[in-house]
């Protein structure tokens, strides 16, 4: 039977992953705590980074809509 050498997905370049070759039984609690505190700190950056991309591009958005209406009225209220 051959090793089927194929991958059925690849990881991100920038995606933290964990491997671990052996159990390791002398893990402390405190250990585990400091690595999921990491992860998830890295995580609410990560989400923080996206809100704050999207509010910025929500803001451009509705700037560039204000800058559209304003120019419309312009020429109204110059043709009366």
């Amino acid at each position: 039977m051959s090793k089927n050498t194929s991958r059925r997905y690849r990881k991100a370049h920038d995606r933290r992953v964990w491997v671990f070759s052996q159990l390791n039984h002398d893990l402390q609690p405190e250990q585990i705590a400091r690595i999921i505190v990491a992860a998830s700190l890295a995580q609410a950056q990560r989400e923080a980074d996206a809100r704050r991309a999207s509010t910025e591009a929500l803001a451009d958005e509705t700037t560039a809509d204000a800058g559209a209406a304003e120019s419309s009225e312009g020429g109204k209220e110059d043709a009366s």
